[in-house]
């Protein structure tokens, strides 16, 4: 008994381990794995509650909208946008894939007579949102240019993260709407044709479809 209580007399007389000391780059990042009491448990410092004030504050940069795209069909399976100098794969691709794997499939796929495809930016794939539903090259209604062939319910992987882009202004459904993303590297953002928005996806084992683009300049 006497060997248990000097046990606990060393443990409780020990100093309780200090967590001061997170930095600003460390509280953002344990935003995107930690929700905000254990944060504050971890870092009890005065000043986590305004670092994790400044950790939501969202960065309006992002990368810049396209100009209004003319699409041409290429009778291949692939559509040019002369305007952006960008050439399409005609429909995309079902398989899902994790976002790792999508962008080493882009890379490697030969098609069309290419083998420099990759995946879309996100004011890339924006481009194929079309202001209306009306019916696709499928000949179902979907909010995608009529040139293009998206009839399912498929979300379409960006190569854009949101440490790039964390905050998107779109025209939803003739609405507009802002939609902010705070999850940095960890997210990317996808685009659903079939109602016609742009979303985010954490990328953690995420299986999404794949759309090919290629640049032409």
């Amino acid at each position: 008994m006497r060997i248990v209580l000097l046990t606990l007399m060393v443990l409780l007389t020990r100093p309780i381990p200090s967590f001061a000391g997170c930095t600003q780059n460390d509280i953002c990042e344990m935003m995107q794995k930690m929700d905000h009491f254990s944060i504050l448990n971890a870092c009890p410092d005065p000043d986590t509650g305004a670092k994790l004030k400044e950790c939501r504050k969202v960065s309006e940069a992002g990368l810049p909208k396209l100009p209004e795209p003319a699409f041409v069909d290429n009778g291949d399976g692939t559509i040019t946008d002369t305007v952006n100098k960008l050439r399409w794969a005609k429909k995309g691709l079902a398989e899902p894939l994790t976002l790792k794997d999508a962008l080493a499939f882009a890379e490697s796929e030969n098609f069309a007579g290419s083998d420099n495809w990759r995946l879309p930016t996100l004011p890339e794939l924006q481009t194929l949102l079309y202001p209306e539903k009306v019916p696709n090259a499928s000949g179902k209604r979907s909010w995608i240019n009529p040139a293009f062939d998206s009839s399912r319910a498929h979300y379409y992987w960006t190569s854009t993260t949101c440490d790039q882009v964390s905050a998107i202004e779109e025209i939803y459904q003739y609405k507009s709407q802002k939609k902010t993303c705070q999850m940095g590297k960890s997210a990317a953002w996808l685009v659903l044709f079939k109602v016609g928005s742009s979303l985010w996806f954490l990328t953690k084992e995420a299986k999404h479809q794949v759309w090919l683009v290629q640049s032409l300049e």
